[in-house]
């Protein structure tokens, strides 16, 4: 409970100081306008008079702003007119030099076929003005070159060879007394 009486005592003692010096800082002010005044009174200037030239210099600032404000927003204006207005001479000057490009590539396109076509007529009359090359003296040498290939390769071809023709029947031994030697006996 001892930390609640504290802080409630905290909080009258800043309350407290809060107050005195709002106090003092409205006795200090009260106390700067009454030497101002005294101040003005001494050089024959009265409180309106102060008053008058505020309202005025206030609102000679006021007109100013004002002018300066209307001078910004024509300033935007004339700004936004002139550059739609480049604007749309760029896009209008585009315009007439896309036309003039799609023109100028149609006429190349143009003179391109037509040099295409002198071109290949050129090369027609100087492709009929050569004489024409035979091709069957070259037919023949290549029959000559594989009849010669094929001689070689037959003529080196190796022998045969053959170990038997026919199967041979085996040759039957000499029956002697009707008994069949089962070996042959060596002769001494």
């Amino acid at each position: 409970m001892d930390e609640v009486d504290v802080m409630t005592r905290a909080g009258e003692n800043v309350g407290k100081a809060v107050g005195t010096s709002l106090k003092a800082a409205r006795q200090g002010v009260v106390r700067a306008g009454h030497a101002a005044e005294a101040k003005l009174a001494d050089r024959g200037i009265t409180a309106d008079q102060v008053r008058g030239a505020l309202v005025e210099r206030a609102d000679t600032l006021m007109g100013k702003a004002e002018d300066w404000e209307k001078q910004t927003r024509r300033s935007r204006k004339r700004l936004a007119k002139k550059s739609a207005k480049t604007r749309a001479d760029l896009i209008g000057k585009a315009e007439v030099v896309r036309k003039e490009v799609k023109k100028a590539a149609k006429g190349a396109r143009k003179d391109a076929k037509l040099r295409a076509k002198e071109i290949r007529k050129a090369a027609a009359q100087l492709g009929a003005d050569a004489p024409k090359r035979r091709r069957w003296p070259w037919v023949l040498g290549l029959l000559i070159a594989a009849a010669a290939a094929g001689y070689v390769a037959m003529t080196r071809r190796p022998q045969e060879i053959q170990l038997q023709d026919e199967e041979q029947a085996p040759h039957a031994e000499p029956v002697l007394n009707g008994q069949v030697p089962s070996q042959k006996e060596p002769i001494k």
